[in-house]
């Protein structure tokens, strides 16, 4: 937010738009926002500068230490690959909403993932351009190095022209409608020692970072994810489309598309997720109907009795 403010951002407009206090602009470098409000930033911070290569231009400007510790867990580290094997473990220290992880890997070529947990939309395309940027920026900060990616990769779709992505990144491979977010380096690369090496420090912030919250675990599909978010809304009798869709910072819209793209319906994935729960109970044995249907979020026994008739044949 701060690089947004710097570039011309008026602080007042930028925390209204995100449905943040303003105190946030000038709170300093360790506050946490939702992750839902961390996306609508990116949207606003485009709109408002009117610049569509925000997010890499933004990353370009990276200074050492933005991140807190996250980043002086990287720049202890002694070597470049030292300090991406850190990503991983402690991504929870700037937030709990991301993964990181290896990639395929080849004897030239190393590929890291990132994969956004929950997010949808422009919003998630821009935080995505800025974190996959934000890893060259460092790793040239730190190293002294141009450091390049043999391949950029990204979900999103093209956009009408990505000259800036190319300068920023160093390279014209970059790929868009990629199965995953990811950055392929060269293997050679991860041999550079980082100037900022510091073994003493490095001991002592991975002890503090061990303490702190793991990342999520992640969904083998988004599939998975789904039924993992549809369980817990069947927990607080919150299992509608609209209501999922907020857990998963989408639209409702968003949410039915992806149901399309995945070749199931909202529907199915509410019946299976319920299915899903009866036969975690113990098939319901000892419970009676109407705690059948508390379980699987009917309003109306006779419904939850359909139900379990269904599954049953």
């Amino acid at each position: 937010m701060r690089r947004a403010v710097e570039a011309g951002l008026e602080p007042d407009r930028l925390a209204r738009g995100c449905g943040l206090p303003g105190w946030t602009m000038t709170g300093g470098d360790d506050i946490r926002v939702p992750s839902n409000q961390y996306l609508r930033t990116w949207e606003v911070v485009e709109h408002g500068l009117g610049d569509a290569d925000a997010a890499v231009r933004i990353a370009d400007r990276y200074v050492v230490g933005e991140v807190g510790l996250y980043d002086y867990l990287f720049t202890t580290a002694p070597t470049l690959g030292a300090g991406l094997a850190l990503c991983g473990p402690f991504v929870g220290a700037i937030s709990t909403n991301y993964h990181f992880e290896p990639g395929p890997e080849t004897e030239t070529e190393t590929s890291f993932e990132v994969t956004m947990i929950n997010g949808d939309g422009r919003g998630k395309d821009l935080a995505m351009q800025w974190a996959l940027a934000a890893i060259f920026t460092r790793s040239r900060l730190v190293t002294g190095v141009p450091v390049n990616p043999a391949r950029v990769a990204f979900r999103q779709s093209a956009p009408r022209t990505h000259a800036s992505m190319t300068e920023v990144f160093g390279t014209s491979a970059i790929e868009f409608e990629a199965p995953v977010d990811s950055v392929t380096l060269h293997t050679a690369d991860l041999e550079l020692p980082l100037r900022t090496a510091d073994p003493h420090l490095a001991a002592i912030l991975q002890r503090y970072a061990a303490t702190l919250p793991a990342p999520p675990p992640r969904a083998t599909s988004w599939r998975d994810h789904l039924a993992a978010v549809l369980s817990a809304a069947l927990d607080d009798n919150s299992a509608t489309l609209d209501g999922v869709a907020r857990r998963m910072y989408m639209s409702r819209r968003s949410l039915q598309r992806r149901l399309a793209e995945n070749g199931t319906t909202w529907r199915s994935e509410l019946d299976r997720a319920r299915r899903t729960r009866y036969e975690n109970a113990g098939a319901g044995g000892s419970l009676t109907r109407s705690e059948q249907a508390a379980l699987l979020g009917y309003e109306d026994r006779r419904s939850a009795r359909r139900a379990v008739q269904r599954w049953s044949t």
